[in-house]
């Protein structure tokens, strides 16, 4: 599993949810890298380029709904650029358990924000903490994004993984 587009697939991930955690922004960049690096590993995996366009129909469906929710609630636009091209990776073989695990990645940040959040001490100034930590701040969804396509890229198709 250990393949070097493995490796650039999940280092892109760690970039975007990083660089979300600290400033609510994932850069269009990381999803067309990742996007990029599909197309090369496409090319690299040994079956026809015609049996991936349902990845490809899964891609934009999930584009559709990301700019949807960000047309009609508060996520980020760049989240739903970032699900887009984890859905390209997913494909419908492994949409289930990427949605799966981001149910439970979206539960787990949550919670752990919410902690952390009244964890802080009451002396100190909201301006002053990272925005992330200050109270009623917005959830950056890229860390729970970027970690369940991580987990659930063991159940992406393997060819994906071979070089």
């Amino acid at each position: 599993m250990l393949s070097l587009v493995w490796i650039g697939y999940s280092g892109l991930l760690l970039a975007a949810a990083g660089v979300d955690a600290l400033s609510y922004r994932i850069p269009n960049w990381i999803s067309i890298a990742l996007a990029g690096l599909f197309v090369v590993a496409v090319a690299v995996s040994g079956q026809p380029v015609v049996g991936y366009w349902p990845n490809l129909a899964v891609g934009v469906g999930m584009f559709g709904v990301g700019y949807l929710l960000f047309a009609l609630t508060g996520m980020g636009a760049g989240d739903a650029k970032l699900a887009a091209a984890i859905g390209l990776w997913a494909g419908p073989v492994g949409l289930y358990s990427w949605v799966g695990a981001l149910a439970v990645g979206m539960l787990l940040l949550a919670v752990a924000l919410v902690a952390a959040r009244r964890l802080t001490p009451a002396g100190i100034p909201q301006e002053t903490l990272p925005r992330v930590l200050r109270r009623r701040a917005p959830v950056p969804l890229g860390i729970a994004l970027a970690a369940s396509g991580v987990i659930a890229s063991f159940a992406f198709n393997p060819a994906l993984w071979r070089f």
